[in-house]
């Protein structure tokens, strides 16, 4: 994660107050599409007056972060659609079935790029106009960078999956765009430069898109929250008066959505108005931490042999 600046996030916060998280990601993948279009041309002329075969890269890079980052917006419309008939549960793993994609087209990024710095080794092209490669690609860096920050901004408050996958795909492309400075720099003291860094970027790509795909298994599978967020939702649970004891309690996220289901303990001689008072109180807790989220809370009378407190 690039550094963070206090002050700009500071800023982003008092700007973005009003935004829902759903329409703060929209709002990074529309900022990924327009950047990606910039970072096609410039670097597109870039590759035509340079000749560079780690340009040619990042131009294919580019036109992948502009396809994912538009499929991405519209898989985000879909995703905050409402349950139907068809989809009792709504609509949120779109998200992880768009990061299953967007992990596909950089692992056919990564491969692109090992096939371009071979043929590169086969026959060497001499890089020309370095100069001005160098001046349009740290353009690129710039460009790249803010949009990196924004993202991963966004991904903090919203934990997106699908805005984490995108994120990786600038930061893989604002990696690219230093390597391709280093080669442009120092082609002609070493020749095989460009390539080398070809095959680090390709190398850091593939790395990418594993991160991707767990993230996105994460999500399909419904893997158990965060054991800090499980624990912050027993303690929101336990802080209710008249609960005597967790029995079970179940999480899981799809998309920017979680899901918490618990079934506790009441006292054996409560009321149903109680108990409705009980569970009432603890959903509002817990909806209270997440911007999304579905709460179902059951409560049984207390036994006398109470087991252990079970998560999922």
């Amino acid at each position: 994660m690039f550094y963070r600046i206090k002050l700009v996030d500071n800023l982003l916060d008092f700007y973005f107050k009003d935004c829902s998280h759903s329409d703060l990601a929209k709002k990074s993948v529309i900022l990924g599409v327009f950047t990606s279009i910039f970072l096609i041309i410039i670097k597109g002329a870039a590759w035509m007056i340079t000749d560079s075969i780690s340009m040619q890269a990042s131009v294919v890079d580019s036109v992948l972060d502009a396809l994912t980052s538009f499929l991405g917006y519209h898989a985000l419309l879909y995703s905050s659609v409402s349950f139907d008939k068809e989809h009792n549960y709504g609509h949120e793993k779109v998200e992880g079935i768009m990061a299953l994609f967007q992990c596909l087209l950089v692992i056919y990024s990564g491969i692109m790029i090992f096939i371009e710095a071979y043929d590169t080794i086969k026959a060497p092209k001499p890089i020309t106009n370095e100069f001005v490669g160098v001046i349009i690609m740290m353009v690129s860096c710039v460009a790249v960078y803010q949009l990196v920050y924004f993202q991963q901004y966004v991904a903090v408050k919203t934990d997106s999956v699908l805005v984490k996958g995108d994120s990786l795909h600038y930061v893989s492309d604002f990696l690219m765009n230093i390597c391709i400075i280093i080669s442009l720099l120092v082609s002609k003291i070493f020749s095989h430069v460009d390539v080398i860094c070809g095959v680090l970027v390709g190398g850091y790509v593939l790395y990418s898109a594993f991160q991707i795909l767990k993230s996105a298994i994460i999500d399909l599978m419904d893997e158990s929250l965060p054991v800090d967020t499980q624990n912050n939702i027993i303690k929101a649970i336990t802080s209710v008066g008249g609960v005597k004891k967790i029995k079970i309690l179940k999480t899981r996220s799809a998309g920017m959505k979680k899901y918490v289901e618990s079934r506790i303990f009441v006292d054996r001689f409560a009321s149903l108005e109680e108990s409705d008072r009980i569970t009432g109180e603890i959903e509002a807790k817990v909806c209270a931490m997440f911007e999304k989220v579905d709460v179902i809370i059951k409560a049984e009378p207390e036994k006398a042999d109470i087991s252990s407190t079970t998560t999922r």
